[in-house]
């Protein structure tokens, strides 16, 4: 008798996903191990969908921020002084960002900061902060708030934060048109978006994808995704679904230790309480997930065959559903479609 996986191969959410590993086969997939570079680099910030010359012929510049990987950090609300500054640390060192409220950043200004600004009067004394940063986070419900800062900060990406629900088309739509440079687009903790009947941040991205793309704007913009992103896989996976690149949260407070006092789904209310840590060892704790995670989606990209993982984005056909799959190959049979 065979020693076999007897359980499920799919399941809810990104457990229903299974990705291309059609490479794999090859007896040295270069990718993984140097031969040939895989690159995990993204850009955030708005794309001209053409080259822009000012006066005397010069190119206007195209102002993105690189990342290295994929992923930046969205602590959730209640992180401890030590949390925050662990993953600015972290940040720092990964060359990527760490989002807080403006009123929860601690420590010193830094340039991998990514402050979140909900009202007018949140920037007030805080103009060291606002300058050293590249990109700010807003709250697109309050009227005139980023033609605001922008008359404080120059070169910075401004990115609209809005819930994943029955509005988020038209709402990123019409941010789009009037020139935002990025959406930071969430859902709760477990990966459900906030319409009347709910859907895994999975589906909502690839509708909110599709509709970009419908309306010929998808590459004017980035797309940065959060909730219910804890498992290496869940990058890539979210990615082929639509988004630029993740906000992962929860998975830090894990991995620096946080208890879990109940339902962690709520992101006003999250049941997963930080203890108090040395920021120092909390810094390389995140590096060392990152790193980890890091080294899955390169090997996902290599069994795929991609180099460039700005590639994958919105590439469906690198993915199959297991429902679907069920659904076609037992049509008719309902015991084997449950």
């Amino acid at each position: 008798k065979g020693m076999g996986y007897k359980g499920s191969f799919g399941g809810e959410g990104f457990d229903d996903m299974w990705t291309d590993m059609s490479e794999i086969v090859r007896p040295t997939r270069d990718g993984v191990y140097g031969r040939e570079y895989i690159s995990t680099v993204v850009d955030i910030g708005r794309k001209p969908q053409s080259l822009e010359f000012g006066r005397d012929n010069v190119l206007g510049a195209v102002e993105t921020v690189p990342v290295p990987i994929p992923i930046i950090f969205d602590l959730p609300l209640g992180s401890n002084e030590q949390v925050l500054r662990a993953a600015s640390s972290a940040a720092a060192e990964l060359k990527t960002f760490s989002v807080a409220p403006l009123g929860d950043s601690s420590g010193e200004p830094s340039t991998n900061n990514v402050p979140f600004i909900s009202g007018k009067n949140d920037a007030e004394g805080r103009a060291e902060f606002l300058k050293k940063s590249r990109i700010i986070e807003y709250d697109p419900d309050k009227p005139g708030l980023r033609n605001k800062l922008r008359e404080k900060t120059r070169s910075v990406v401004f990115a609209a934060r809005l819930p994943l629900d029955d509005e988020v088309e038209e709402v990123a739509l019409q941010l789009v048109r009037e020139g935002v440079e990025a959406l930071h687009v969430y859902a709760d903790y477990h990966g459900m978006d906030y319409s009347r009947s709910p859907r895994h941040i999975a589906r909502a991205l690839k509708t909110l994808h599709g509709r970009l793309v419908k309306e010929t704007v998808r590459d004017q913009v980035t797309i940065i995704a959060s909730g219910g992103i804890t498992l290496a896989e869940h990058v890539p996976k979210a990615v082929i679904c639509g988004a630029d690149l993740v906000a992962v949260d929860t998975s830090l407070l894990v991995a620096l230790q946080a208890e879990f006092q109940g339902e962690t789904r709520s992101r006003t209310d999250c049941k997963l309480n930080p203890r108090a840590i040395d920021p120092a060892w909390g810094s390389q704790r995140i590096v060392n997930l990152m790193a980890s995670w890091h080294d899955q989606l390169v090997e996902i990209l290599s069994a795929m065959g991609i180099r460039d993982v700005r590639r994958l984005r919105g590439d469906v056909g690198r993915s199959m559903l297991d429902s679907e799959l069920r659904e076609q190959a037992f049509e008719g049979m309902p015991w084997a479609t449950v």
